[in-house]
């Protein structure tokens, strides 16, 4: 990780004006991440249809950002570090490409301020994370793929249907047979929407299925049944490589709920993007 003690140091640039937007939702600076309480509670975890499963208690209630991170939100990182890594692996129909100057800010498709920031990677999202915590006097982490899996469900249960649709209806998530027809060899479809043009689940995170996957803090591992049972990460594994979940653009509305793919953690890739977690 590049200037990490700089980066998280150069924070205190920054001023913040910490507000409350409703009962559920707090946000600590005007250009921090929305963020969206998670009550504590207990869920059966499961990655596959007829896989193993075993019950996961998160005992403490946190906050996830209602959105993944956008342009406009990591822009005063930007700012505040002089942040201008290059390099990263975009999407297309034949698959990953290596792009030595695609970047945050050029990720192969126009972006705009409320569009998900893509091409970061796992060690630039917790580089992030650390400089946005000094920021706020707040913890901020990515989170683990336990935290993540049970804000995303929203209460629902580990139903072969849910696992199968993630509850979600066409035109519920951007991905690539979200709205009925595939979008596989058209270039142009192959990017990101803006966020919070689909629909919120339960808990009121919007965007968690498709657009961009979503870094977690995991580990590799070839089976959740190896991961801790009180919701914290996995860090025993091939830890070059990070989980991440949700699927992306680029994925069919059937693999939304299950897919988890563990990716090089020092490498920026065009299909994921970020969403914190808050301590609280």
């Amino acid at each position: 990780m590049k200037n990490f003690t700089s980066w998280a140091l150069a924070a205190v640039v920054c001023c913040t004006a910490a507000r409350a937007v409703t009962a559920e939702e707090i946000q600590d600076c005007e250009t921090c991440p929305v963020m969206v309480m998670i009550p504590a509670g207990s869920f059966e975890r499961s990655d596959t249809l007829d896989g193993p499963s075993f019950l996961v208690t998160i005992e403490k209630q946190y906050a996830m950002a209602k959105f993944e991170l956008t342009q406009a939100e990591f822009k005063p990182f930007v700012a505040a570090t002089g942040f201008a890594e290059r390099g990263c692996e975009r999407f297309r129909t034949i698959g990953p490409v290596a792009d030595a100057e695609a970047a945050w800010d050029a990720p192969g498709f126009s972006v705009r301020d409320e569009d998900p920031v893509v091409c970061l990677s796992w060690e630039t999202a917790n580089a992030f994370a650390a400089w946005l915590s000094v920021l706020t006097g707040e913890t901020y982490r990515l989170p683990s793929e336990a935290e993540w899996d049970y804000a995303a469900r929203g209460g629902a249960g580990n139903s072969p249907e849910y696992l199968i649709t993630g509850n979600l209806e066409l035109g519920h998530a951007k991905c690539a047979t979200c709205v009925g027809a595939g979008v596989m060899g058209r270039e142009d479809e192959l990017a990101p929407s803006s966020v919070g043009g689909m629909n919120l689940n339960p808990f009121g995170l919007g965007d968690i299925f498709g657009n961009a996957a979503e870094w977690t803090l995991d580990c590799n591992n070839a089976s959740i049944a190896n991961a801790p049972t009180d919701g914290t990460a996995f860090l025993a594994g091939n830890c070059d490589k990070r989980v991440t979940r949700g699927g992306a653009f680029h994925n069919e509305i059937q693999e939304l709920a299950r897919f988890r793919f563990a990716r090089t953690a020092g490498i920026g890739h065009n299909d994921i993007g970020i969403r914190l977690l808050r301590e609280m």
